[in-house]
């Protein structure tokens, strides 16, 4: 097994990046390993080709030499490309490997972290190697670029077997093929659900997606632990738990991913989110005639839509989709009930910085993983909508916690 923490991502989800688990480095037994996922996309997929015959990766003789990716076209000519290929090689390599390419000019490196498939650095990938590159890449995926932190396990040694008690939730699992088109034309990519009603995560599986990779064989909500699908004969069990699934459809190459219920999120800075809220249903909308910032029914304008700037590690500002200038911001008053508006985006403005949480909904109105906004400026002080209204046109306060569903949120990436 890998006995450090590797964060796969587009950021370190530790405070200090990447840390060894058990205080061991490379060769040290450790439970399972710690992954933050960050791929937003694999190029080609949903376009229902490959990577075989959709980008480049006409032969899967020697990654390190990049064959059939030529510097003029394929995948490394995009910054996505790129991406795919980095996430390719993280997945396949261990981490003491790093393989380089020279793009107009520019010469890029690509280093291994888990180390799947060593083999194919300079050899062929076989369909064993194209399996369990596959799943761990599929596992990776969040098509929103909410980057959050998992807890993988697989029967594949380098991930291996056991549960942590700070990621409880069962997502669920991936399989399938990424690098060939089956019989109907798509890209076999799978996933299954781990659990009923699991709080889900934007960009995440069971989610509200645009252009997901990958489906589920066996129908919206289909789980893994249904009858007929995953096997988990012989996997280890955890407080009577099984720590995963051994097959999936016939795919012996199984990643079993596993989620914390709160966590800090990261997200991309050029993704437009719309806010929604859990109790009313209604969007965070500016009227851009004035400062005021409302609910209102979501119709998909930019003035209700949002993007997440990072200031620190822990606080954001939260930017208008149709003026990035103007951000939204407390206004200080009283001991409870702080108005909101927008305004000008200012480093000095402590009143725009904004805290961000998750938490699990658990009832059967409120299923999913949702978020929750606090000022940085003045504690305790939560973005709601005021008296659980339904109605258009209610303008946001932040106050205490309740904790109630009208300060609870959605977010969904704009199409």
């Amino acid at each position: 097994m890998i006995g450090v923490l590797s964060c796969l991502g587009l950021v370190a989800l530790t405070a200090s990046g990447c840390t060894p688990e058990s205080g061991g480095g490379q060769g040290l037994s450790s439970e399972a390993l710690v992954q933050g996922n960050g791929l937003v996309t694999i190029n080609g997929l949903s376009m229902f080709n490959g990577l075989a015959s959709g980008n480049g990766l006409s032969s899967f003789n020697g990654l390190a030499s990049f064959n059939g990716l030529a510097a003029t076209n394929g995948l490394l000519t995009t910054a996505d490309g790129r991406n795919t290929v980095a996430y390719l090689v993280r997945c396949a390599l261990p981490a003491d490997r790093t393989i380089s390419k020279t793009v107009d000019g520019t010469t890029y490196k690509f280093a291994g972290s888990i180390g799947l498939a060593p083999e194919w650095e300079t050899g062929a990938c076989d369909r064993d190697c194209q399996e369990k590159v596959s799943a761990c890449m599929l596992a990776l995926v969040n098509t929103t670029g909410v980057h959050v932190p998992l807890w993988l396990t697989s029967s594949i040694p380098e991930i291996g077997w056991g549960q942590k008690s700070s990621y409880p939730d069962l997502e669920g699992a991936f399989f399938g093929n990424i690098f060939v088109t089956d019989a109907s034309g798509k890209v076999p990519a799978y996933f299954c659900e781990g659990e009923n009603h699991l709080g889900l995560v934007p960009g995440r599986i069971g989610a509200d997606q645009t252009n997901s990779p990958y489906r589920n064989p066996w129908g919206n909500g289909g789980l893994c632990g249904g009858a007929g699908h995953c096997d988990a004969t012989g996997v280890p069990s955890t407080n009577g738990r099984p720590d995963g699934y051994a097959s999936c459809q016939g795919y012996p190459h199984v990643v079993t991913v596993w989620r914390s219920g709160s966590f800090q999120p990261k997200f991309e800075p050029t993704t437009k989110y719309s806010i929604k809220n859990v109790h009313s249903g209604k969007v965070i909308d500016w009227d851009k005639a004035s400062s005021f910032v409302q609910q209102w029914t979501n119709y998909g304008s930019d003035n209700q839509l949002w993007k997440f700037v990072a200031v620190d590690s822990s606080t954001v500002r939260i930017a208008s989709s149709a003026n990035e200038t103007r951000c939204l911001e407390m206004v200080p008053g009283g001991n409870h009930d702080s108005t909101i508006h927008v305004a000008t985006c200012a480093a000095s403005s402590k009143n725009q910085l904004w805290n961000v949480a998750t938490t699990n909904g658990r009832k059967p109105e409120t299923y999913g993983q949702f978020f929750k906004f606090y000022s940085a400026a003045i504690s305790g002080r939560y973005l709601e909508v005021p008296l659980q209204s339904d109605s258009n046109g209610t303008g946001l306060t932040a106050d205490d916690y309740g904790p109630q569903d009208n300060e609870l949120w959605r977010l969904s990436v704009a199409p």
